[in-house]
């Protein structure tokens, strides 16, 4: 049984993800699931479409994309489809700007669990018909990212696979993976948050991956240079994932599991074996702050199956991008009351407290 649930769940290897290298380098800013969802749409191109046609994805294959519950997978897909419809991306040829957006439509069909997502018709150029410029990337890899940082900057660096270097201005690479211009202003935070944990990634689990140098404009940095190595991957099987599954488990049980980790999750799920195990799984397989991360992102996601929501997160690691975003969000400091300042754990035995100083002051007896 668990032999053909992990057939289920793997992808064809030969899916392939390919775009103009006009589109390599457009700019724009989409979530991990939305990239993920447009990466879905052009896997399903063929090479010789002459035309873009409605491009069916069941919702169930969405919500994987996406990282949703299956519970509330129509409801969730439907949010982050409607976003979609307005993210713009800009592409630069011949000195001359597009502005377009992704898709057009996206058509929910009642009773087939499936939508029909189409293509802007002003992407034809970019994906259609492609004769030579462009970058082809194994959809299976770019699905295995755990950050549309990873898979942006993964395409980047394919592009010039061949040349193995690749110098980038800072200010364009900002502009390219749409960063904000409030989001990681300072270079050792862009270096630290996004650039390093790219690398390892890449490093990690690409078929290539990179070192960098600083190329500092006065004292500034202010250009990238990428020297590109590639590697080769061991092909994975079923058995091999299956091997693999039984190992974490048996080594899991070697290790104790954080009373740390077991506390941030929500009491009702504390004493389930299948949320224990998954926690000591991850934990001894990534470390604390993967789980610790992953156990906030599902306390603040999950609907109703918490267990299986909280497993899918920890495979897909869900809460690295929400975590980023945590950061990036400027929190509003909440002032504190009066009560709380005096250390009062309430609002009612401050003013208790309060009430009976007040008939002392008069010379009562509460």
């Amino acid at each position: 049984m668990l032999m053909a649930k992990l057939k289920k769940i793997l992808l064809p290897s030969s899916l392939i993800v390919t775009q103009s290298n006009h589109l390599v380098e457009a700019r724009y800013n989409l979530s991990l699931g939305e990239q993920r969802l447009i990466l879905a749409m052009i896997a399903k191109i063929q090479p010789d479409d002459e035309d873009f046609k409605p491009y069916r994805i069941s919702i169930g294959e969405l919500a994987t994309y996406l990282g949703v519950a299956k519970g509330s997978a129509y409801h969730e897909c439907k949010k982050i489809t409607k976003s979609l419809l307005s993210r713009v991306l800009e592409i630069t040829e011949s000195g001359n700007l597009l502005q377009t957006g992704w898709v057009s439509s996206a058509h929910y069909i009642d009773g087939t669990g499936m939508v029909n997502l189409s293509f802007d018709p002003l992407l034809k150029p970019y994906l259609l018909q492609l004769k030579g410029n462009f970058t082809s990337c194994k959809f299976e890899m770019l699905l295995s990212f755990k950050s549309q940082y990873t898979m942006r900057l993964y395409t980047l660096l394919k592009q010039y696979d061949r040349l193995k270097e690749r110098e980038i201005e800072l200010c364009q690479l900002r502009e390219i993976l749409g960063l904000r211009t409030d989001q990681y202003r300072l270079y050792a935070n862009f270096k630290t948050d996004l650039l390093k944990p790219v690398q390892d990634e890449l490093k990690d689990k690409s078929d290539l991956y990179f070192e960098f140098d600083e190329i500092k404009y006065g004292r500034r940095v202010g250009a990238i240079r990428f020297r590109i190595f590639t590697k080769k991957l061991i092909e994975s099987t079923p058995e091999k994932a299956f091997v693999e599954a039984i190992t974490d488990a048996f080594e899991a049980k070697k290790a104790p599991l954080s009373d740390e980790l077991l506390l941030l999750v929500p009491e009702q799920h504390k004493t389930k074996k299948t949320v224990q195990t998954a926690l000591e799984v991850f934990e001894k397989k990534h470390g604390f702050d993967y789980v610790k991360r992953n156990i906030l992102y599902s306390n603040a996601k999950a609907d109703k199956s918490y267990a299986g929501y909280l497993n899918n997160a920890l495979k897909g690691d869900w809460g690295h991008d929400w975590e980023l975003e945590q950061r990036a969000v400027p929190i509003k400091k909440k002032v504190m009351e009066i009560w709380e300042r005096q250390g009062f754990p309430s609002q009612k035995e401050y003013d208790d407290f309060m009430y009976k100083k007040q008939m002392e002051a008069y010379g009562k007896k509460v």
